[in-house]
């Protein structure tokens, strides 16, 4: 049985993206440990009934700190390395899965040690991440990351992996632009695992069981979400809809700065801030709600990036505003399962927001559309083949 070694810089699980990627190689036979770098107070190393987890339990401000210095400094090198050695004395591994960029240098270097390929799974445009992340663009983090030194490492780590795999199509398309093989690329999408996401019970949350109009926003709170449209977008729907709630689950750096905006606006009635939630208790926040919101910026970065959330709110038959950003725009306009919205423009926003709040049938009718197109199409079963396809040539010839 051939063994992967999965490599992720923060607690495992939750992470849907490498559960379910987990769930794929493990029902086709392969083996996978997942080394989980990060605070965490479970147990040292356990199996879950999927794979073994290996748990390096440090600091949340050390990991930062090597992650940030990845590009100047190889503290992340040296420690990951004499991670992967010693768990590769123990029990062999056969391929390395590095998740992000910042760990591909050193999945790259220990590989070549021990003579395993490394898969990279880049989850993200990291280096143009880099310049919205509050700890990237503040001091002391801005006096480190060098953004010329970062886009050296994207292009030379992307074609030093054995493979790469990205989360969609615009991301692909950018690598191939800049002389990347096709071949040399897999598209993985952040589909949802039907069976799993179907099991989740929906419970009654207490907070939103008033009758009243409900747009929801879910996941991280950073600067590049661009959640202040939807914050500067509620005095504008209010004004045809009083009784309006926007629900923002998640939490962030930036949430005491949404959560000023509020005050300044006046809006407070009209915003609830429920804190983070475990993942499975998520949907029933969205069965309590009658739109879905993905307010992302438009950049650089947000243009090759897509969040598990749109497919979440198609599931549960939200329909979706979000804005202008590539992939987003896309799929939405493709499935009819919502409507797009300039990027920093809260008035456009509203204006989705209250035809939308004004019509049952056309929430309804591109609830469907979403829900349609997530069971056909955009579904973790649908769109996985291409994870298994890398392996099977990378360890079965």
């Amino acid at each position: 049985m051939k063994h992967i070694l999965m490599v992720l810089d923060h607690v495992y699980p939750p992470d849907l993206r490498v559960e379910n990627e987990v769930v794929t190689l493990t029902d086709a036979g392969y083996r996978v440990t997942v080394l989980s770098i990060g605070p965490d107070l479970r147990p040292h190393e356990e199996e879950n009934g999927l794979a073994r987890i290996v748990r390096a339990k440090i600091p949340a401000q050390i990991r930062n700190k090597m992650r940030g210095l990845a590009g100047s400094v190889p503290l992340l090198d040296i420690y990951l390395g004499r991670l992967v050695r010693t768990l590769h004395k123990r029990t062999p591994f056969d391929a390395i899965h590095a998740h992000d960029l910042y760990l591909f240098g050193a999945a790259i270097k220990v590989g070549k040690r021990l003579g395993v390929p490394v898969v990279g799974d880049m989850h993200e445009n990291w280096v143009e991440a880099l310049k919205h992340y509050k700890w990237s663009t503040t001091i002391p983090g801005k006096w480190v990351v060098n953004l010329k030194k970062w886009q050296h490492l994207e292009d030379r780590w992307t074609r030093e992996v054995d493979h790469l795999i990205v989360v969609i199509e615009e991301m692909a398309t950018r690598l191939e632009d800049a002389g990347l093989l096709a071949s040399h690329i897999t598209t993985v999408p952040n589909t949802i695992l039907l069976d799993e996401f179907e099991s989740w019970p929906v419970e009654r949350i207490v907070d939103l069981q008033e009758v009243r109009p409900r747009l929801i926003y879910t996941g991280g709170m950073d600067g590049h979400r661009g959640l202040e449209d939807v914050i500067r977008a509620m005095p504008f729907i209010a004004e045809a809809h009083p009784s309006v709630e926007l629900v923002l689950v998640g939490d962030g750096a930036v949430k005491q700065e949404l959560q000023l905006l509020v005050e300044t606006l006046g809006v407070g009635h009209l915003v609830l801030f429920t804190g983070w939630q475990e993942q499975k208790r998520v949907k029933s926040f969205m069965a309590a709600c009658d739109i879905g919101i993905i307010p992302h910026k438009k950049t650089v970065h947000t243009d090759h990036t897509i969040p598990h959330k749109l497919f979440h709110y198609m599931f549960m038959e939200l329909p979706c505003i979000v804005s202008d950003c590539k992939p987003l725009k896309r799929i939405v306009e493709h499935t009819g399962c919502g409507l797009v919205y300039t990027s920093g423009s809260p008035e456009e926003l509203a204006s989705h927001a209250i035809s939308l709040i004004d019509s049952a049938e056309k929430r309804r009718e591109m609830g469907q559309k979403g829900a349609l197109a997530v069971h056909e199409k955009y579904n973790w079963r649908a769109t996985a083949h291409g994870l298994l396809a890398v392996y099977d040539q990378l360890l079965q010839a």
